[in-house]
């Protein structure tokens, strides 16, 4: 089996969603977020201008403009998920136009080195048996001078990250492993991320026990990945951009795919409880018993529906509620764990 930087990063982030795509090869639900359709297309329109650079043929801005407004009205379509609502496609649009525009008056005649190849294609072995497969793609391989290598990727994060965040990232220095091993002439690696955003490049140059290293850590990693019997959710901020969310245990009550299972005592579902405890909680300054009544009573069904439902999280309208569990620290209930609701707005 081949692995690449994406199949073993998505293990790391969930393994659940590693499951959903990898091993159950369940296509992804949500095709696109607006942020991964933007990253392509940016790709799409500096690899044309490469390619054509690689003919002997230099566009200049208004083609290669052109050519990311043709890609982006060919491709988008409605199903594109837009996570930030207060964004529109176009602010979107005018992002990559930027991005674009900066990268293409910072690089032009685009000439400080010598382009091999863009969307390289690279599979390799980590190992002598050739048990540990490797593939990937370069977004542009080029050369400064022979057997002085540069692996080129563009980054559409808005995010900048620090230096030792970059001396952390593996995908470009697994890159270098492939490349290592396809060409017998290098003599040094460069990895170069160009964050768009910004208008910023950053350089890296691993050294080959760093390399070796990164070697092993990959064969254990996919040591560990083949020999896994369960595959747990691990909930984090990136589930928002998850593109498995809607069949989620986790999640998937807020798309109402599960919303038909009712409460065995409100007949209602998640979202509602959520909506009526929060609702009810504003009110408690009356001081009203049949309010105090009500919540708990919703406090409850709350925790019955999360532990049927396997949830941590359960989503409101404009609301969320956390169920955490908490050590009782009274001498009676010492060491047992209780349920609490937290609410959180959005």
């Amino acid at each position: 089996m081949q692995y690449s930087h994406s199949r073993l990063s998505t293990f790391n982030q969930c393994p659940f969603k590693y499951k959903l795509k990898y091993v159950d090869n369940i296509d992804p639900i949500i095709k696109d977020t607006v942020e991964t359709f933007l990253g392509s297309i940016v790709h799409q329109t500096l690899e044309h201008l490469y390619q054509q650079l690689l003919k002997d043929h230099q566009n200049n801005l208004d083609e290669l403009l052109s050519f990311f407004y043709h890609k982006w009205d060919e491709q988008w379509n409605d199903e594109i998920l837009i996570v930030k609502k207060n964004y529109s496609m176009h602010h979107y649009q005018s992002l990559g136009k930027k991005y674009i525009s900066d990268y293409y008056q910072q690089y032009k005649p685009f000439n400080t080195s010598k382009t091999l190849a863009v969307e390289k294609r690279i599979i390799f072995s980590l190992d002598e048996e050739k048990n540990y497969q490797m593939k990937g793609y370069i977004d542009r391989l080029s050369e400064s001078k022979p057997g002085y290598y540069e692996i080129h990727d563009y980054k559409t994060t808005t995010r900048l990250p620090s230096q030792k965040q970059i001396e952390k990232d593996k995908q470009l220095a697994i890159y270098a492993l492939g490349i290592k091993h396809k060409y017998l002439d290098v003599k040094d690696i460069t990895l170069v991320w160009h964050f768009l955003k910004f208008n910023k490049e950053m350089r890296l140059n691993p050294s080959d026990k760093q390399l070796s290293k990164l070697s092993s850590e990959l064969i254990s990693s996919i040591d560990s990945i083949e020999n896994i019997k369960k595959y747990p959710r691990n909930p984090s901020m990136l589930c928002h951009w998850c593109s498995y969310k809607p069949i989620c245990p986790q999640y998937s009550h807020l798309y109402q795919i599960r919303e038909q299972r009712q409460n065995r005592y409100h007949k209602r579902t998640g979202k509602q409880l959520v909506d009526q405890y929060v609702s009810l909680k504003k009110q408690t300054n009356q001081q009203k018993l049949d309010v105090y009544i009500e919540l708990d009573q919703l406090k409850k069904d709350l925790i019955d529906y999360a532990k049927r439902e396997h949830l941590d999280v359960i989503y409101g309208s404009r609301s969320k509620i956390r169920i955490i569990k908490k050590k009782e620290s009274s001498n009676a209930f010492k060491g047992e764990q209780k349920d609490l609701i937290l609410i959180e707005h959005f």
